[in-house]
């Protein structure tokens, strides 16, 4: 009888299919199936995830960091919490401003071409940039130019103009298919291929949320990233911010001097305003801004869709006249109120310690803010709303954070975790004489490093560091929770891959060791606290909603915002109720020791 040789591969990859397959039991967690199965029953029968969602987009939407609309949106949620009974909710203020000296709301925006031929404009003006005055008409033009020497060309010859500054872009038609589901096999892959190479999985420089951890190239590249390359992510990643300009070569303005050069320049000339585009197409067009612009020193900017700039820019070619009247109007609110909304359900026998879920309050305002992160912060905010109302015991308190400024920086969060749990001192200033870290950027006086990017002075620890189990947020739009990145916290891997078991029929089945960036778990994780964020489906926010015109209702997933409010709930119970608080990094990990503080 001849014997059946198997290939080494192929064994390989039935232990990988089993390991995807098998939980990995090692600490023998106590799961109360009577209390998940309330859990479950009040988030998937009863829910108001979706009321709650058309409330915060639809009613108080959108909500830009300093706006009127988010004061009334965190009002709205500290009403609601409160409703549910909930305690010690409140609007906590940040102690330091980040630079939000002035507010900014769109109040009317109206745009159209009035010649050679009538057609309405859609559009958004970016953010903390001024109106027009009242109502304004100017011819277009097209300005590629970069240099200093090629503006010059240009000087006495745009007053009174609109100028579209870049070239008309190519559109790609969608080929495949744009809302997208993770597979068992994706999912497996994520679990098992911890991308090794970068110690504690550490996110690179510029690496954004869900993506595939990859090693930092030798070089910066020479050039920013094509916008339409941009669109093509991997799934389950949180689009990165916007490329830096490339390097100045000779007769340039060098890097974002580049563009405020230039743009000091079209105002200098007394320029009507700029127009940009992106070459996505299909109606859609990303939005954001500046909070530190100077409405004094700062030209209208409006960000239209593709097809009327490309419309336009055709026109131009043809060396036809094009006439573009415009009536916008922004309203600055100087010394806005910024703050985050916390609130809390009270622990029985560990009633000091913590568990946190969270997500972010503001968003962009070319929309609602539905998926970014409406949706986040309305499955965290029915995670509550489900503990409370199933009247499991919990042990331990859970508090929910809904932050603001995340958009410009995990703003709020950073301030919430400095205040509550550790703060970055001052870097220390190098010896006399000694050379700066290759690669690594000079602090400006008087910044905190905190791990994102910059220098890491020591840590300062506040009384409820110790106090704290985890934090869990929710931040990649409105796809099902089908696992949680362990941002390299092996040790929590076999805890969570037992509370995983009773959620598989909702579909949370991953556990990887892999971290994911871009939002507020890193303020936790930047100072060694156990801070996590769900593998969520991408559906279709990589590819048409992430800080798009279309961020809005009917962008929302009713059965998965359902399960993740679940799911949150559930891991909020079994945080707060296990003996013990999820391990933690060594803080070698992520920065150097700190001391402590009062």
């Amino acid at each position: 009888m001849r014997r059946n040789r198997v290939s080494a591969f192929a064994l390989v990859a039935a232990m990988m299919t089993l390991l995807a397959i098998l939980p990995l039991r090692a600490t023998n967690e106590v799961i109360n199936y009577v209390d998940i199965n309330k859990i479950k029953a009040e988030g998937m029968q009863r829910s108001q995830v979706m009321d709650l969602s058309s409330w915060l987009s639809d009613v108080y939407g959108p909500r830009l960091m300093g706006s009127p609309m988010y004061a009334k949106a965190g009002a709205w949620a500290v009403a609601k919490m409160k409703e549910w009974g909930l305690v010690n909710v409140k609007i906590e203020p940040w102690i330091n401003r980040n630079g939000f000296d002035r507010a900014w709301t769109n109040d009317k925006f109206y745009m159209e071409v009035v010649s050679p031929d009538p057609f309405p404009i859609p559009g958004t003006p970016t953010g903390w940039t001024p109106g027009t005055n009242g109502l304004v008409r100017g011819e277009a033009v097209l300005v590629t130019a970069i240099t200093a020497e090629d503006l010059a060309a240009y000087k006495g010859k745009l007053k009174g103009k609109w100028v579209l500054t870049q070239a008309v872009p190519d559109v790609s038609a969608y080929w495949t298919v744009i809302s997208k589901r993770y597979t068992l096999d994706e999912l497996a892959a994520m679990e098992l291929n911890p991308t090794p190479g970068l110690e504690f999985g550490m996110t690179p420089p510029g690496q954004r949320a869900g993506a595939p951890i990859a090693a930092a190239p030798a070089a910066p590249a020479p050039q920013a990233k094509p916008a339409a390359a941009a669109a093509a992510q991997q799934p389950g990643q949180k689009p990165a911010a916007q490329a830096q300009p490339a390097p100045a070569g000779p007769g340039q303005f060098g890097g974002f001097g580049a563009m405020n050069a230039r743009n000091e320049f079209f105002r200098a000339e007394g320029v009507l305003g700029t127009l940009s585009t992106a070459p996505r197409g299909h109606g859609i067009y990303v939005i954001s801004g500046n909070r530190a612009a100077d409405p004094a020193t700062t030209l209208p900017a409006i960000v239209i869709p593709a097809e009327q700039y490309g419309r336009i820019g055709r026109i131009l070619a043809k060396k036809i006249p094009v006439t573009i009247e415009a009536d916008i109007k922004n309203t600055y609110y100087p010394n806005p109120d910024v703050f985050n909304v916390v609130g809390e359900i009270p622990g029985t026998d560990k009633a000091d310690e913590i568990v946190m879920l969270g997500g972010h309050l503001d968003s962009w305002h070319a929309a609602t803010g539905a998926a970014d992160n409406g949706c986040g912060v309305t499955s965290m905010m029915e995670a509550m709303r489900i503990l409370k109302a199933s009247g499991v015991k919990l042990r331990r308190t859970v508090r929910i954070g809904l932050w603001g400024g995340e958009e410009e920086g995990l703003l709020g969060s950073r301030e919430y975790v400095s205040a509550h749990f550790a703060s970055r001192q001052p870097v220390p200033a190098p010896a006399a004489g000694t050379p700066p870290a290759a690669g690594a950027p000079p602090a400006a006086a008087g910044q905190r490093g905190g791990g994102f990017g910059g220098p890491m002075g020591p840590l300062e620890f506040k009384p409820e560091y110790d106090k704290l189990s985890a934090y869990y947020n929710i931040d990649n739009g409105t796809g099902a929770i089908r696992g949680i990145y362990l941002q390299g916290n092996d040790a929590a891997g076999s805890i969570f891959r037992e509370w995983i078991e009773p959620l598989r029929n909702l579909g949370m089945t991953a556990v990887t060791i892999r971290n994911t960036g871009g939002t507020d778990h890193q303020s936790f994780d930047g100072v060694g606290l156990p801070g996590f964020q769900f593998i969520q489906d991408e559906t279709e926010y990589n590819a048409i909603i992430h800080h798009t015109n279309l961020d809005t209702y009917e962008r929302l997933q009713p059965n998965d915002l359902m399960k993740d409010a679940t799911i949150a709930a559930v891991f909020a119970y079994l945080t707060a109720n296990r003996d013990d608080k999820i391990p933690r990094k060594p803080l070698s990990s992520v920065g150097q020791r700190g001391v402590r503080g009062n």
